[in-house]
């Protein structure tokens, strides 16, 4: 008998934030705000959530940029 077990990180877009200069790749990319989960896998089926992060990410490069939840719940409720 097999098991297959793996992880897996999910990353759901929230909203954009307009367009700014990435510190790390340099491109003048749109700001994206964004969760990320890191779950375990059995037969390809997500099973457990292990973390979960919120930030801002730049879509060219995948540089991430962590924000608490006060900070998360703000941008995304600002207009």
């Amino acid at each position: 008998m097999f098991i297959i077990w793996g992880s897996k990180n999910d990353v759901k877009t929230e909203r954009t934030l307009g367009y700014s200069v990435c510190p790390n790749c340099g491109y003048n990319t749109e700001k994206v705000l964004a969760k990320e989960k890191f779950k375990f896998t059995l037969f390809f089926i997500p099973i457990i959530s292990v973390t979960k992060k919120r930030g801002i990410c730049c879509p060219e490069c995948g540089m991430y940029k962590e924000l608490s939840s006060a900070e998360y719940k703000e941008l995304l409720e600002r207009q």
